[in-house]
């Protein structure tokens, strides 16, 4: 089979999936715990995931199924707080970043000689966390959330907004740097495979993803230079697939994922794609979620829509995160509705049926809406 064939069947191959998540975020506004407290007191964590668990489970209802890993708090800036970035803890809201800016030469030197991550940064706080919540779930699959970004967003990280400049000012120098970078970034990987104590990054859940979303503010014409080279790197270390989240892509990124050799493309929020758009400009399975800001603007129809929609238009996989806001009575009941119209259509296909079928159970109104009124539905209705 040759290689265009090969990347074609790679979507037609893959079994359609859902799925609904939940995690700290979400326990933690349910039970009206601080998030800071969360990032910051293992107690907190460990007390967040045995109550909000069951919590979330029993006002979803027992018949739904949820994903709910156990996992330290995810903060995406563990690699990067290695290599000298400072982080923020507001009194509410996810970890941010104080962007920290070497001369490139130096940063180039001192990752060449090879960072002690075990000892680095916050990393000491958060490997006695993660040994903390295996002894209080010690018969659970535990996962490690001090993680990582992709090579351009960990770039912009260390140099703030002169990575920009940069790409015009200083690009040989800049790639040089940006090689380093991805060079630490598959070192830290290995680390993070010791500490968890496996042979290739866990694809559950996502740990192996490379999540590179600054590199969709760079324009399409330069990712043949300045994002490919990398994710390149990056899969060519301790990864178990070519798995990609990137926010915010345009049309004429989508080709270069083929060109990566993407399994797996997660577009997460990105307002100016839809899945008729991206099975028309790559051949990479992928992912369409809703986001939980979504909800309110939308019926139950609309929600139903929404998802058959998005497997009649090429989806490998609808999903959805829960956090609190979600967590009312009228919106709860259109997350059932999310998860019955993905098993209905799930069933369909199993048995038999085709994407036009499935395209035949969205509604004359959604065929309207989705997708050149969305995400502009209107924002009254329940």
């Amino acid at each position: 089979m040759n290689d265009n064939k090969k990347k074609k069947a790679l979507r037609s191959e893959r079994a359609f999936d859902y799925f609904i998540g939940a995690g700290c975020d979400c326990f933690a506004g349910l039970m009206n715990v601080n998030i800071k407290n969360v990032f910051l007191d293992p107690g907190v964590g460990i007390e967040i995931h045995q109550k909000g668990r069951d919590l979330v489970q029993s006002l979803l209802g027992e018949d739904i199924p949820i994903i709910m890993p156990i996992c330290t708090p995810v903060i995406k800036y563990g690699h990067a707080n290695c290599l000298g970035v400072d982080l923020k803890f507001p009194d509410a809201g996810q970890v941010g970043i104080k962007s920290h800016f070497t001369e490139y030469e130096q940063a180039i030197e001192f990752m060449g000689e090879k960072v002690d991550f075990a000892s680095a940064g916050m990393t000491p706080f958060y490997l006695d966390y993660y040994d903390r919540m295996k002894k209080a779930f010690p018969d659970e699959k535990i996962h490690w959330g001090w993680q990582w970004e992709g090579p351009v967003t960990t770039a912009w990280e260390l140099a703030g907004d002169r990575f920009m400049y940069d790409l015009y000012d200083q690009p040989v120098l800049l790639k040089e740097f940006m090689c380093a970078v991805t060079e630490s970034i598959v070192d830290y990987c290995e680390f993070f495979r010791e500490v968890e104590g496996t042979d290739v990054l866990d694809p559950e859940p996502d740990h192996g993803r490379v999540c590179d979303d600054i590199a969709a503010m760079l324009p399409p014409e330069m990712w043949p230079a300045y994002v490919l080279p990398y994710w390149r790197m990056y899969f060519e270390g301790p990864v178990s697939e070519a798995k990609v989240h990137c926010e915010d892509m345009k049309s004429k990124h989508l080709k270069y994922l083929d060109e990566a050799g993407i399994v797996d493309y997660d577009s997460g929020i990105s307002p100016k794609l839809n899945p008729k758009m991206i099975r028309e400009n790559t051949s990479a399975p992928f992912g369409w979620r809703l986001g939980s800001f979504h909800y309110d603007s939308m019926t139950a129809r609309d929600v139903s829509d929404f998802v058959f929609q998005a497997v009649a238009d090429g989806a490998s996989y609808v999903f959805t995160f829960m956090d609190a806001i979600m967590c009312k009575p009228e919106t709860l009941a259109k997350v059932r509705v999310f998860h019955h119209a993905a098993e209905k259509a799930k069933q369909m296909l199993q048995s038999g049926k085709t994407l036009d079928d499935v395209a035949d159970m969205v509604s004359p109104d959604g065929r309207r809406k989705f997708w050149d009124h969305w995400p502009s539905l209107s924002v009254s209705r329940t």
